[in-house]
């Protein structure tokens, strides 16, 4: 199996506010699978420089407010006491920016993003702009929750696969999530049927698919969908809308060695319109890009960790 690690550290934005709730609860189905610690990250809008340089009491104390509604919404949370594998961090700065900084300093294995319909409070990454550019510039895997979230725990994982492409990686990563889970695997290719080359390798590649995947022990359900003139991303929305799975896995964008970091047409369009969570495998550990993104050293930011004890 290609390199999959353990999910032991979990990145968690937070708006402090009633959307916080659901992306939370999604970290706590990781955390009682893979024991993973989760951090709370809250990021407060930057001041100006002439604001820091004139007024840095003020700026102290709009950090210590965060710090204790961040503690104080936590607390809440779990019942009035704060579990030891939960940390906080506050930041300042630009959102999208303060949080690929923050995966990058604290090398965690997962990102947790919930995208409500409503914009609350400063989190301008539930736009879909922004969304797309946190995805395409994180170095780990981002769970991104629209609508519909995972009470139950996870039972039903969907990856949808282009049979022509490469997708050994992505069968990798949905056995090993599987496997912890205990869940059931549905694999769907969408397929112009008209074009008789292209099904019989589709059949051939579905067979080798399934057979990969039941070795492994696992149930797995494998279908072929025809397109009928619909695209690729309204036949597999339609889908995910039926069957209502409680993860879709999805690879964003291919291994590349310069820049090719954004996220295409037909993932877009399942991260933003799929009701069920979205498990988002984002390949740039293994990329030139990935080791260039660790060489380049932004500017340094004040952590404010909360002591929990």
């Amino acid at each position: 199996m290609n390199y999959t690690p353990e999910i032991k550290k979990i990145l968690t934005p937070v708006p402090l506010g009633s959307d916080c709730r659901i992306a939370i609860q999604q970290a706590m189905i990781f955390h009682e699978v893979y024991g993973s610690e989760i951090i709370l990250l809250h990021v407060e809008t930057a001041f100006s420089f002439f604001h820091r340089l004139l007024k840095p009491k003020r700026l102290k104390k709009h950090i210590k407010r965060a710090k204790k509604k961040l503690k104080k919404y936590a607390r809440n949370y779990f019942g009035g006491k704060i579990p030891d594998f939960i940390s906080m961090q506050i930041s300042t700065g630009e959102l999208i920016q303060e949080i690929l900084l923050a995966a990058k300093k604290t090398k965690c294995d997962l990102i947790i993003i919930s995208k409500g319909e409503r914009i609350v409070s400063r989190l301008s990454f539930l736009k879909n702009e922004n969304a797309d550019k946190l995805i395409s510039g994180a170095v780990c895997p981002v769970l991104t929750i629209s609508g519909k979230h995972t009470e139950k725990g996870i039972k039903d994982i969907l990856i949808p696969v282009d049979i022509t492409k490469k997708i050994t990686n992505k069968v990798a990563w949905v056995k090993y999530l599987a496997k912890k889970f205990n869940a059931k695997v549905h694999v769907i290719s969408v397929l112009d049927l008209d074009i008789t080359p292209l099904e019989s390798l589709a059949h051939r590649k579905a067979l080798e698919i399934e057979n990969s995947i039941k070795e492994v022990g696992l149930d797995v359900n494998v279908e072929l969908l025809k397109a009928n003139n619909r695209s690729m991303h309204d036949v597999v929305l339609s889908y995910i809308g039926e069957l209502k799975p409680d993860l879709v896995l999805m690879m964003t964008h291919q291994e590349s060695i310069l820049l090719d970091n954004h996220i295409g047409k037909f993932a877009s369009e399942i991260i933003h319109r799929s009701e069920s969570p979205v498990f988002n495998l984002v390949p740039r550990k293994e990329t030139l890009i990935g080791n260039l993104f660790d060489s380049f050293d932004t500017q340094k930011k004040s952590w404010q960790d909360i002591n929990l004890k």
